[in-house]
């Protein structure tokens, strides 16, 4: 079984602050709104598997689980990256 990493574009609500950075504070994904309880750590960094130009990693903490996403500045957009399995 192979394993292959999608892009998976998402909605983010944040907060400018007065020094031009910014903080995610909700994420939007299909239909559901997840609120982002607190930024671990942000980094820049550009995750290996998926496609990405000058990214900056957010670790936050959804519902209680650690997780990472991704700001793209060059293309403005919020992305997370999913495992997907390929049965072939």
């Amino acid at each position: 079984m192979a394993t292959t990493y999608r892009r998976m574009p998402l909605a983010v609500e944040a907060v400018f602050m007065t020094d031009g950075s910014f903080k995610p504070k909700k994420l939007f994904f299909k239909d559901n709104t997840f609120e982002i309880t607190k930024v671990i750590r942000t980094r820049r960094y550009c995750p290996q598997q998926v496609r990405a130009i000058a990214t900056i990693e957010y670790t936050v903490i959804i519902d209680s689980q650690e997780r990472q996403i991704y700001y793209e500045a060059d293309t403005n957009t919020w992305f997370s990256v999913k495992e997907v399995y390929d049965s072939q």
